[in-house]
């Protein structure tokens, strides 16, 4: 399936509004990316593409907190204020890469 960006950011933004967590985006990540398994762990988006997983946790209105390829998703990491700042297209970008 290939991607049209300029949807699937529409519609997460739509999703994520102005104060909505990550974990807002399950269904639109999976409605876009059918490949992956998607799941929302209290406010965090986690994401599994084969053997990678990504976790995400929004950090402002267009930031994000992400960690990937970790063996055992786990929101932690980001809970804690720990992994990659991200951009709504910077995360885009790694939700295809699972997806490849």
């Amino acid at each position: 399936m290939s991607l049209d960006r300029a949807r699937f950011k529409r519609e997460a933004q739509a999703c994520l509004g102005q104060n909505m967590p990550a974990g807002e985006l399950v269904d639109c990540v999976s409605q876009h990316f059918p490949d992956v398994q998607v799941n929302r762990e209290n406010d965090d988006l986690i994401i599994r593409g084969g053997q990678k997983f990504l976790v995400v946790k929004r950090s402002g209105p267009d930031r994000f907190r992400t960690t990937a390829n970790v063996a055992v998703p786990s929101t932690n990491t980001v809970d804690a204020g720990g992994g990659m700042e991200r951009t709504l297209d910077q995360l885009i970008d790694e939700i295809a890469s699972l997806d490849e």
